[in-house]
């Protein structure tokens, strides 16, 4: 099962990536749940369409914005991915590159959960794995 739930969290980044909200709909429950990372100061996001506004708006502040996938874990119903974020900001065309973790967690062929880590190492420990 975790091999089928890497590649439904790989649709989902492509989606993203793609700005598609509707192939990101069909790949999320309509009760996912966003948990931004704490030190982003929001708090958590429950919905799909509030899930999708929120990467949407966040997406509209750049002229450029590319998440690439480094690494996958899975395990049961929860995927890990580390994650290369580039971009340029639309106001300031700074460009910008941040690597971060995204922990999913996927049921029935659908995300439910998502939670944003700034911190690799405190995400493979939420994960339940060694640094």
């Amino acid at each position: 099962m975790s091999n089928q739930n890497i590649e439904i969290v790989r649709r989902l980044y492509e989606a993203m990536n793609a700005r598609d909200s509707e192939a990101v709909a069909e790949l999320a429950h309509r009760d996912a749940e966003w948990i931004p990372d704490s030190r982003v100061g929001e708090k958590p996001i429950r919905g799909r369409e509030k899930v999708i506004r929120f990467f949407s708006d966040r997406a509209e502040m750049f002229d450029e914005l590319r998440m690439e996938t480094e690494r996958f874990w899975g395990s049961d119903d929860r995927v890990l991915a580390f994650v290369r974020v580039t971009g340029r900001g639309h106001a300031s065309g700074a460009e910008f590159e941040i690597r971060i973790a995204h922990l999913w967690t996927v049921r029935d062929g659908v995300v439910v959960r998502g939670e944003g880590y700034g911190d690799r190492g405190e995400a493979l420990e939420a994960a339940g794995l060694s640094a």
